[in-house]
């Protein structure tokens, strides 16, 4: 894509963006939704996971998500590791992952 064709391009309208979610959802697509307040601030996130017994970690550039108390060395994870990790206590909880992926989560799905 050159910068020209780059320039002609703009956001969808919010008939267009309407007419897109009728559409999605006329097809079986169920627009998540994410209760008023939730953040993926990464202090919300630590104190929400804490109040379901994991603690939430940063080390260097690593992230640990383990259960409080569990025994041995944390697992130094990766971003995208760490945001999965996250993803699967919330979903376990009642809340929508940040992720969705094809093969991921599908107690999540509609």
């Amino acid at each position: 894509m050159n910068f020209a064709t780059h320039q002609q391009q703009r956001a969808p309208s919010r008939s267009e963006l309407t007419a897109m979610i009728i559409d999605f959802t006329a097809r079986g697509g169920e627009v998540r939704e994410f209760k008023r307040g939730f953040t993926s601030d990464w202090s919300y996130l630590r104190d929400l996971l804490h109040g379901y017994g994991y603690e939430v970690k940063i080390d260097k550039s690593f992230y640990i998500v383990r259960k409080i108390g569990e025994k041995g060395s944390p697992k130094r994870l990766g971003r995208t590791a760490a945001i999965s990790a996250i993803d699967k206590v919330l979903v376990a909880h009642g809340y929508q992952p940040f992720m969705i992926t094809k093969h991921e989560f599908l107690e999540a799905r509609p």
